[in-house]
């Protein structure tokens, strides 16, 4: 019993600096992304998202990011992840077969890095008149606005 208590703490650990040097590499992307420009961290409504362990990393790492709170639940219309960068990755390795999961990382690894800088800040620019368009439809559906 106590082999097993001591086994969890250690994969417990071991988790946890795994998640923090991924969260240092992701820190770097972003600097690297976006210069020496401030960025803000948006969470979403996933329920992992909300829990005290995360809220307590991102807080360390991420000071002032935007909880789920501050952001309306499915909202993809005004996340750039969801409306722009996730079907950019998604047509780079379209049509290719991965033999793993480990393969279709690697790709998706392959497929960020290659992203242009320009195409993030003109994705992340366009939020500011997505939220207006939002605004202006009362919460309801703003594509027509854009």
């Amino acid at each position: 019993m106590a082999d097993e208590q001591s086994d969890e703490r250690t994969d417990g650990r071991t988790e946890a600096s795994e998640v923090l040097r991924s969260l240092d590499a992701f820190k770097f992307r972003l600097r690297r992304h976006f210069a020496a420009g401030p960025f803000i961290l948006q969470q979403d409504w996933a329920p992992s998202h909300g829990s005290r362990s995360t809220l307590a990393v991102l807080e360390a790492h991420f000071p002032g990011f935007l909880d789920k709170n501050l952001w309306p639940a499915s909202s993809p219309d005004l996340n750039p992840m969801d409306f722009s960068v996730w079907g950019m990755l998604e047509g780079k390795i379209a049509g290719k077969v991965f033999a793993t999961v480990d393969d279709l990382k690697a790709a998706l690894e392959v497929a960020w890095a290659s992203i242009d800088d320009g195409y993030l800040r003109r994705t992340v620019n366009s939020v500011k008149k997505r939220l207006r368009a939002c605004v202006k439809a009362r919460g309801s559906n703003f594509e027509i606005l854009l």
